[in-house]
């Protein structure tokens, strides 16, 4: 960090610190050249370009071509080359939205929950998000102000500029918590080492909220909260996954936290009848708020669900099992996909974490 005078006897604060790029992009992308990007703005999809756009004199025919490509939905000028990522085919594109999340400070998948699960993917909902996130400050500069405020006042310690940025940055290993809540660009592993895969389960068991039974996922610096209404997501991204059985559901029409609720116990008496895993201790991802709430509580008002609620609460009390409940995002959960598969498969073996 250092300070340059300016002529209104003004002084400017210049922080500068040394980051990894590629931890910020989605792997196989890299920029086209060198430098800071254009500030992120909103989303304004529009048919014509508008009245007078930003930067339209300095844009090349290729540029103005790619706007126009993207329904005008940014200034002109951040379609320029230098202001785009490129991959080996050659391809360019502005940075989505979770590359401008780790940018700008935030978790990746921040913003998700802006929109209900019926428009999430959607493009009115990514454009829901870019505008959030175009609205918004930096959180390393406000959490740089906010720090040099409190270290006088002594509520923290004195952080520099690198620490900082290496806080916010995705896949930060200062803590477990910041772990999970900060998960890396990177793709899925191919290697899986068991020991791991239970020490992670261990250590999520640890992080139950005030009700006992469900995770909880928050800033290490926060307080706990009694009541917790946007909910991290658990990165399932950090296990490798099999299929052990997945079909479709052919019987009358039912409510998907009721077909949810069916999965759960699906799943459980596999592992507690075809497994014999009994006596112990185990997570498991749901991707229904609904649902995640009423095994937390083990009970719920909806008649449809508490019959299938009480064979759950049956089987883990005969069997002596224990369950911590977590959150995962339906596009991160690994079941979404076998579920809606034509065919069914056999149960088949697979390994467990307990």
């Amino acid at each position: 960090m250092t300070f340059e005078e300016l002529p209104s006897s003004r002084r400017k604060v210049c922080m500068r610190a040394t980051l990894d790029v590629d931890r910020y992009l989605t792997p196989g992308w890299k920029r086209m050249a060198d430098g800071p990007l254009p500030t992120f703005t909103t989303a304004r999809p529009r048919e014509s370009p508008g009245y007078k756009p930003a930067g339209l004199k300095q844009c090349s025919p290729d540029v103005l071509q790619r706007w126009a490509a993207d329904a005008f939905r940014y200034p002109p000028y951040q379609y320029c080359p230098q202001h785009c990522l490129t991959n080996k085919e050659g391809q360019l594109r502005l940075p989505n939205v979770e590359e401008r999340e780790v940018i700008l400070g935030f978790p990746r998948g921040f913003t998700v929950q802006c929109m209900g699960k019926a428009k999430q993917g959607s493009q009115e909902h990514v454009d829901r998000r870019m505008t959030l996130l175009g609205n918004s400050w930096s959180v390393p500069v406000v959490a740089w102000l906010l720090g040099q405020l409190g270290c006088v006042l002594g509520l923290n310690p004195a952080l520099s500029v690198q620490d900082i940025v290496e806080r916010t940055a995705p896949g930060c290993t200062k803590d477990f918590q910041t772990f999970l809540q900060r998960p890396p660009m990177t793709a899925k592993r191919s290697k899986v080492v068991l020991g791991n895969e239970l020490r992670l389960v261990r250590k999520l068991c640890s992080l139950i909220s005030v009700k006992g039974d469900d995770l909880l996922l928050q800033a290490s610096s926060e307080d706990q909260v009694r009541y917790q209404r946007l909910r991290a997501a658990i990165p399932a991204k950090l296990w490798r996954w099999r299929t052990v059985c997945g079909w479709r559901w052919s019987g009358n029409p039912e409510h998907i936290n009721v077909l949810e609720m069916r999965a759960v116990l699906t799943a459980l008496r596999w592992r507690l009848e075809r497994q014999n895993l009994t006596h112990c201790k185990f997570v498991h991802l749901v991707d229904s708020l609904v649902v995640l709430h009423s095994l937390s509580r083990g009970r719920s008002s909806s008649r449809k669900l508490k019959r299938t609620l009480l064979r759950i609460n049956s089987l883990l009390l005969a069997t002596q099992s224990h369950v911590v409940w977590a959150y995962v995002h339906t596009k991160d959960n690994p079941a979404d996909a076998p579920s809606r598969r034509p065919r069914k498969r056999k149960w088949v073996h697979a390994q467990t974490s307990d």
